[in-house]
């Protein structure tokens, strides 16, 4: 059996791209098959996961149109998508001259699309197998919320454990709603699973210093434990009241969307059997960031190998850079790739590490590196980062100031420092700055414009922080109370 036609160097050298880095090789031109990918910051994994469906199209092992990428927001598969189809126009602008024109190989887009959007999918085309309308609206968060609000104002009975504001009691009922979803559990499994733990709780006897059983309350943690458990378990009939709001309205919210499509897909294994066949190729975009539902989700569809060798499914992430566990996600989803995913009943997927970084220079990996050290005393999977054929020394500078203000102060001095010394006539310079807290970023942003330096407040609390809105967001509260 003859290889591939084109190593991913020699295909790179053909579209006249940058050589891939041996590991990026490595996960380019890995037999078909599933794989876990650990890509540290900067590693370039868009550009390979990019190089890897041209490098798979090019040596005709899949078609474009076989090939599905998921990642998390629409800007990300924006990117993602339009990086394949660049990398596919150049490869199929190399290969004109050679290949008849409208090659079938060579035909068709891949599919690239969120995670919620792909569920979104499933539940139009499969959720009636569990009663489930396909014309099911889905709610955005504002109309998600105005539900919530109504069924926590007309709520007729009074909870002591919910004596708080309104708007409180709405965000705790649609947190809940939502991570009942995200893990796939019913109310009634979470209000038999409390009184079990509060009556195993209560039933322990207490101990005194000298280790007897002693009378009296438990300790102060135990307390809190118990009060957010029965908290939560009288939260119970609001968030079933709002399921039966969404139903006879005939809607969904993104919990649910995902839900559904896990629960189709691993109550209906026909449905599994379908996905495989229209995609031959998975592409699974920042891995470390899934949830229960989710993982249910992929695994029912792409990890099943009792049928033979496992589904090619290549999963990319690090676990130094999950931002959703507040929401349910795991980065141990990362980790657990390779034995929920198996080459073959008992034989894990391989890992392969994108360890070196393109974006950082010297000192900042040598930071980065000392501060993750702790991580890797505690096993988990985060590999020493390297620097890239291109980067410098770098400069790494810090400060301990007495207030905010000062640390403001200090960072636009900084920054104006590198803005006003730029070469004139040189393509415009961008920085960054990371706040910690929202709070902050009014603070930065007065003391870097007050140098003359062009500042834009990214995400929905910058916007709030500008005058402007500011001054409209204030009239509607008064008009609204």
């Amino acid at each position: 059996m003859t290889g591939p036609r084109w190593s991913p160097g020699e295909l790179a050298g053909a579209l006249r791209l940058p050589a891939p880095t041996p590991e990026q090789a490595a996960v380019i031109g890995a037999p078909l098959g599933p794989a876990v990918v650990v890509a540290g910051a900067g590693s370039g994994k868009t550009e390979t996961m990019s190089a890897r469906v041209v490098w798979l199209v090019a040596n005709d092992l899949v078609r474009p149109d076989q090939v599905l990428g998921l990642t998390f927001t629409t800007k990300a598969a924006g990117e993602l998508g339009g990086r394949i189809r660049t990398r596919l126009s150049q490869l199929r602008a190399f290969l004109g001259g050679d290949g008849p024109a409208g090659d079938p190989a060579l035909a068709g887009e891949p599919t690239v699309a969120t995670y919620h959007a792909y569920a979104g999918r499933l539940v139009a085309e499969h959720a009636l197998r569990i009663g489930v309308e396909p014309s099911v609206r889905l709610l955005t968060e504002a109309m998600t919320w105005q539900l919530a609000q109504r069924v926590v104002r007309t709520w007729d009975l009074d909870v002591p454990e919910l004596d708080n504001a309104e708007s409180t009691v709405v965000n705790w009922v649609l947190d809940l709603a939502g991570e009942l979803a995200e893990h796939l559990v019913e109310p009634a499994a979470l209000r038999s699973w409390t009184e079990y733990l509060v009556a195993a709780v209560e039933d322990k006897p207490r101990r005194s210093a000298t280790g007897r059983g002693v009378a009296g309350a438990p300790y102060a943690e135990v307390r809190r434990l118990l009060e957010r458990a029965r908290s939560r378990a009288a939260l119970l009939p609001l968030v079933e009241r709002y399921s039966r709001e969404k139903a006879r309205g005939g809607a969904i919210d993104f919990g649910d969307q995902v839900s559904i499509a896990a629960r189709v897909a691993s109550g209906f294994p026909e449905v599994g059997r379908g996905e495989r066949s229209r995609y031959a190729v998975v592409l699974l975009d920042e891995y470390q960031d899934t949830g229960h539902a989710q993982l249910t989700l992929l695994r029912s569809l792409y990890g099943d190998s009792r049928e033979g060798a496992g589904h090619p499914v290549t999963a990319v992430g690090d676990p130094c850079q999950s931002i959703y566990g507040w929401r349910g996600a795991s980065a141990a989803n990362l980790r657990r790739f390779a034995d929920h995913f198996p080459v073959e009943p008992g034989r894990p997927a391989p890992v392969l590490p994108l360890s070196v970084s393109f974006r950082n220079d010297e000192l900042v990996l040598d930071v980065a590196n000392a501060l993750s050290d702790d991580l890797r005393a505690h096993d988990i999977d985060v590999g020493v980062l390297s620097p890239g054929p291109r980067t410098g020394p770098g400069q790494v500078r810090c400060a301990l100031l007495p207030t905010v203000l000062d640390e403001a102060e200090w960072l636009a001095g900084q920054i104006a420092e590198v803005f006003h010394e730029r070469p004139p006539g040189g393509p415009p310079l961008t920085m960054a700055v990371l706040c910690r807290r929202r709070s902050q970023f009014d603070l930065v942003a007065r003391a870097v414009r007050a140098r003359g330096i062009p500042v834009e407040l990214v995400g929905l609390g910058g916007l709030l922080a500008t005058p402007e809105v500011r001054d409209l967001v204030s009239t509607l509260q008064v008009v609204a109370d």
